[in-house]
């Protein structure tokens, strides 16, 4: 059987004690160590989801050494930490077609970490890529390995005050007044750049011809920032920004907090001080298909621009 199979086996054949992530486990246990020896008893308590004491006896058993005995340790305390995240999480059918080969280079890179907080990082991506398959590219993988932890803090701070507006696209404003209010450095932008998340051209900016009607530039659940012309003649309108690679937007993926309604109205005062803009944010009603209902406060100025309106 190959690494694939073996998840299918694995979990259409024990299902009342072995997860997703268990599977997944059981599987490249029985890979890298077992080797298709799958009459051992090894693989009877692999079946049985007691990964620890396979490790164990294998130690041993001369079968394993240290090295790899620690970096099975490490995997099996992400894999517990995976398993919670996967049980929050919606997910296809367990016997999806799934790239073992991906697992198997994910478990070379986690086996080295052993700080909790790192692994946190580590187990919420194999619970994504469990839910869902190819949700993180081996680049990214590459990338967070050669992450330590505080440049991992640096990149959740940077999330923190970016924008996104939808999967395609996000961006950390090239704004010196932002990044001041928001204690954001060049260096560490640089820093980033560095680590393959984000592009530090301070050349890099977004094009959007907009004229008197309002246009929605950016949303979250609570506000959104929109932008029209002053003089209600078509104008281009330039957002300088930092943007985010495929990899940063992959890992940004697992950032709880992005821009904040605070940083949601700073952004805006930022782009008003371009007089032939104008720029406003409005708190949201509801969400429909295709359009937003909001009041008519823009929380910019404070001006009441009338009733609540759809765009």
């Amino acid at each position: 059987m190959n690494g694939t199979e073996i998840i299918a086996f694995l979990s259409s054949n024990f299902p009342a004690v072995m997860t997703a992530v268990g599977a997944v486990t059981g599987s490249l246990f029985t890979a890298i160590f077992l080797r298709h020896k799958t009459s051992v008893k090894e693989f009877e308590k692999i079946k049985a989801g007691q990964f620890k004491e396979v490790t164990d006896e294998l130690l041993a058993a001369g079968k394993m050494t240290y090295t790899e005995y620690y970096k099975a340790n490490n995997f099996l305390k992400m894999a517990k930490k995976a398993d919670e995240y996967y049980a929050e999480m919606p997910h296809k059918d367990l016997l999806q077609t799934y790239d073992f080969d991906w697992f198997v280079r994910f478990y070379e890179a986690v086996g080295n970490v052993s700080d909790e907080e790192m692994q946190d990082i580590w187990a919420k991506i194999l619970a994504s890529e469990i839910s869902e398959s190819d949700s993180f590219s081996y680049r990214t993988i590459d990338i967070l390995r050669n992450m330590s932890r505080k440049d991992a803090e640096l990149f959740v701070r940077i999330c923190s005050h970016s924008f996104t507006d939808g999967p395609e696209r996000m961006f950390l404003p090239n704004d010196k007044r932002y990044l001041e209010k928001c204690g954001i450095q060049y260096i560490d932008i640089m820093r980033l750049n560095e680590q393959g998340l984000m592009f530090n051209d301070s050349t890099i900016s977004l094009s959007i011809e907009i004229n008197k009607d309002q246009k929605i530039l950016l949303a979250n659940n609570e506000l959104v920032l929109t932008i029209a012309a002053t003089d209600g003649k078509e104008i281009v309108a330039n957002l300088n920004q930092y943007p985010f690679t495929e990899s940063g937007k992959e890992l940004a993926t697992l950032v709880v907090e992005h821009a904040s309604d605070d940083d949601f109205i700073e952004y805006g005062r930022c782009l008003a001080e371009n007089k032939r803009q104008s720029v406003a944010i409005y708190k949201v009603i509801r969400w429909n298909e295709d359009s937003v209902e909001h009041e008519r406060t823009n929380l910019i100025t404070g001006n009441n621009d009338g009733e609540s309106s759809q765009e």
